[in-house]
């Protein structure tokens, strides 16, 4: 990927340690430093009072003018890695018990969000075998760094992602529970009700009761922290929205007026940012961020998980046999890391697309059996709305087509209507665009956007995209099915299976 670093960005240092991760382009590390940002506060606030005073000039123009530019990657967007970790005398005080990548899109305000599962198994020669949640632990140890088993965790999101980490914050229990009640709460509304008798209960190897009923709620920072934790009546992808949720809440709370022109409060976040939370964000970038942040609203914003329900929107990883991952619970992807690859593509390259929400028709127009059923099962586990599948009017069509109406203005003049979807599913599923709908066809337009002709070329290609649950290996199976993380899969069974599609 090419990379652009604007003028007041961070340059990478020429000399790298031989003993760091290998990871592009590292920026230098900071600890958010207490007296410096209470210098940017006093100046910001004196700020406020001149815009107080002005009253038609904008607060977020100084704030922009104050701040350095974000690092861009190709397609414009600044990513982050987000990660919750134990606080520093917690039994697990490396282990992230959240890890989300989230990639802003400044030109559309959009922002994108994957929640990537704390039991994804990564295989790593020379540090080790590990689950995800870790690698920092592992990466710390090995490299005899905190920072640097940070960068590590990084880069393996980053290679399992196929997505450049700009920047990247770590927050600790303690720290996310003094920035909660330091903004005097959160507002969150509970989709059900969540009862977790088996909650860990602070210092002890001991259970507590947590439970919230559905509805809406004003969490203090303990209540939040439960509520973002709990994962045993519940699941672990259901606690990665919860996180992605209370992130965006903690956001709103921040942006409040109350907020930023309250010195108590400013000085609360303070004291809570001081000493719980770790970084590579600048002062200036964090600025820049406070600036057009109250430009993205719940509608701008994009949360996506990975899990392990085929059936649904993310579910592409399983959970194979212990006995070969030393009895550990562990998920890996089914088919191969590619599939997740091509999953953060969609999201983090082409936000437009679950903005547009476009409504797809597939059809089979070869002589293969289930082809319609088997891409639309593949096609929603990447989030499309399919509503629809059949046999086509023809079983010998050679090209893919992508069948969509063309829109006019009041004029009658042609306007641009192919919708956002054709630019990602082309690059899977190659094929030809056509507005000229076959009459057998035009009611299948009447609920959706898209209609999708398979042709032979793709079905019987190696780009056809096989639905790997069908696939996998018996849990009894003899062979370990591990995953690379640099891009292969070492399962025969995954392996035979892709080969038979050649």
């Amino acid at each position: 990927m090419i990379f652009k670093v604007k003028k007041i960005s961070n340059k990478p240092s020429k000399t790298q340690s031989k003993a760091s991760p290998k990871s592009p382009k590292a920026k230098r590390i900071i600890k958010i430093k207490i007296p410096i940002i209470i210098s940017i506060v006093i100046v910001i606030l004196l700020l406020v009072g001149i815009v107080k005073a002005v009253g038609n000039i904008n607060f977020n123009v100084f704030l922009k003018i104050a701040g350095d530019e974000l690092i861009t990657d190709e397609y414009g967007h600044t990513n982050f890695l987000i990660l919750g970790t134990g606080d520093k005398n917690h039994e697990g005080a490396d282990l992230t018990d959240t890890i989300i990548l989230a990639s802003l899109d400044d030109e559309n305000k959009l922002i994108s969000m994957l929640s990537i599962p704390r039991d994804l198994y990564i295989k790593d020669e020379e540090v080790g075998n590990s689950k995800i949640n870790e690698a920092l632990h592992y990466g710390k140890i090995y490299y005899e760094s905190e920072i640097k088993g940070i960068e590590y965790l990084k880069g393996k999101v980053e290679r399992l992602t196929g997505t450049e980490i700009h920047y990247w914050a770590r927050i600790n229990f303690q720290g996310f529970k003094d920035l909660v009640d330091a903004l005097g709460g959160i507002d969150i509304f509970v989709e059900e009700d969540i009862y977790d008798p088996y909650y860990p209960k602070d210092g002890t190897f001991l259970y507590e009761t947590f439970s919230i009923s559905a509805g809406q709620h004003h969490l203090d920072g303990e209540t939040a922290l439960k509520y973002a934790r709990s994962r045993k009546t519940t699941s672990d992808f259901d606690r990665a929205q919860r996180q992605q949720q209370i992130i965006y809440a903690i956001k709103e709370k921040a942006l409040q007026t109350e907020t930023i022109l309250n010195r108590d409060k400013i000085k609360k976040l303070l004291n809570a940012l001081k000493s719980n939370i770790d970084t590579n964000i600048k002062v200036g970038e964090i600025l820049t961020l406070g600036a057009i942040a109250s430009e993205y609203g719940q509608d701008s914003i994009t949360q996506r998980l990975l899990h392990d329900d085929p059936i649904k929107c993310g579910g592409f990883v399983y959970p194979p046999n212990p006995e070969y991952y030393n009895d550990q619970f562990v998920l890996i992807p089914a088919g191969g890391y590619e599939k997740i690859l091509m999953y953060a593509d969609l999201i983090f390259n082409y936000p437009l697309i679950s903005q547009e929400n476009s409504k797809l028709y597939v059809l089979n127009a070869t002589a293969e059996y289930g082809i319609a059923g088997e891409t639309k099962q593949v096609l929603q586990r990447y989030c499309f709305d399919v509503v629809g599948f059949g046999n086509a009017a023809s079983t010998s069509l050679d090209k893919t087509t992508y069948y969509y109406q063309q829109l006019y203005d009041g004029n009658g003049e042609p306007v641009e209507s192919v919708p956002e979807a054709i630019g990602f599913l082309q690059k899977y599923i190659p094929g030809e665009l056509s507005t000229q709908i076959p009459e057998e066809y035009k009611n299948y337009l009447e609920e959706s956007d898209l209609i999708i002709e398979l042709g032979s070329y793709y079905v019987n290609s190696n780009d056809y995209l096989l639905d790997d649950f069908y696939y996998l290996p018996s849990p009894t199976h003899s062979t370990n099915p591990f995953i690379n993380l640099n891009g292969t899969s070492e399962n025969p069974d995954l392996q035979t299976n892709e080969n038979e599609t050649e």
